[in-house]
């Protein structure tokens, strides 16, 4: 089971979808940038440090293989 965020790890959360990215300001294992499926140039939410929040306010975890429709599983946008 998932206890906290993964760089590329899939959620969704109020019918948005998204991909937890990298960030400069991360540290080993704290987690929780997430680049949400739009097709703005940057659309980015901080959820670092918390994953409880994030589940408990019905967050979803989702399939490896849930495909985006405007960006890719590293978060860019699509071409």
């Amino acid at each position: 089971m998932n206890d906290s965020f993964k760089i590329g790890m899939k959620v969704s959360l109020n019918g948005e979808f998204g991909v937890v990215v990298k960030s400069e300001l991360d540290k080993p294992d704290f987690y929780g940038l997430i680049r949400w499926d739009t097709n703005k140039e940057s659309d980015f939410e901080d959820w670092r440090g918390q994953f409880g929040t994030f589940k408990n306010i019905g967050g979803l975890i989702l399939d490896k293989t849930h495909q985006f429709k405007f960006i890719d599983d590293d978060g860019n946008l699509k071409k």
